[in-house]
């Protein structure tokens, strides 16, 4: 009888300990959030600098093309920002100097929600320039222009990819072409030609190139050869995917 009785405390002292140990789960709500993110359209031979910021958190990888990766990142929404051709400063914006033009900017910019265990995230960079190639034709003896230049109130890509207010200007002395970052619809650009002395004509691009139906809000950005025919007074647009022929007034 007394080795039946130790034989049934022991049983029931194993079944509390088991009732405990199966009752009592792991908390994880301090425990990171295994985030991987996987890069699309980035441009060959490029890398791309890739940033993650939350409340409280700031982490950062650099990733070729075709690259997976993966971050731990806090349990909660997370800011990611994918940029290829250019550094963004401490503030992760990116700024274009006064007198240079934008550099060849590829960025994604989004949101992801880590509350889990894990997430997953494609990051697809879009083009975020407009190569604008200038083409130039007048009057008999009227010459190619000394220079030109094209000044805006664009000079830059915020962290959520929208346009950055601020001072643009790029002087084009050799060669006719000039990168131009993403425009807001409301902000002023111009174009400036001029001869050894002084400007003798003052285009209003940004209105030009709205009239002509370009699309600053595209995911993508087209390229844009703008054609100038001094003698006849009107500007030309082609992409690779419309053209248009605007009447001008020129201004001084």
């Amino acid at each position: 009888m007394a080795n039946s009785g130790g034989r049934s405390v022991s049983v029931f002292l194993l079944c509390v300990l088991l009732t405990v140990s199966c009752s009592v789960k792991e908390d994880r709500t301090d425990c990171p959030c295994s985030l991987f993110v996987e890069l699309e359209s980035l441009p060959p031979s490029a890398k791309a600098q890739l940033s993650f910021s939350s409340e409280g958190f700031y982490d950062s990888r650099t990733a070729l093309q075709d690259t997976s990766l993966m971050v731990q990142v806090p349990k909660t929404d997370v800011l990611v920002l994918a940029i290829s051709g250019a550094s963004p400063g401490d503030d992760g914006r990116v700024r274009i100097p006064l007198g240079f033009e934008c550099p060849p900017l590829h960025l994604f910019a989004g949101e992801v929600d880590a509350r889990g265990e894990r997430a997953e995230l494609t990051a697809r960079l879009h083009k975020h320039y407009c190569l604008l190639e200038l083409e130039f034709s007048g009057p008999p003896g009227w010459g190619e222009p000394y220079w030109t230049e094209i000044r805006g109130e664009v000079n830059g890509i915020e962290m959520d990819g929208s346009p950055s207010e601020g001072e643009f200007s790029c002087r084009l002395d050799s060669g006719f072409s000039c990168r131009l970052p993403r425009q807001s619809p409301d902000r002023l650009l111009w174009l400036d030609i001029a001869m050894p002395d002084r400007v003798v004509r003052t285009f209003n691009l940004a209105r030009f190139m709205l009239d002509a139906g370009y699309d600053w809000t595209a995911p993508d950005l087209e390229d844009m050869t703008l054609h100038i025919d001094l003698s006849v007074s009107e500007i030309s647009f082609r992409t690779d995917n419309w053209s248009t022929v605007i009447p001008i007034a020129f201004e001084i």
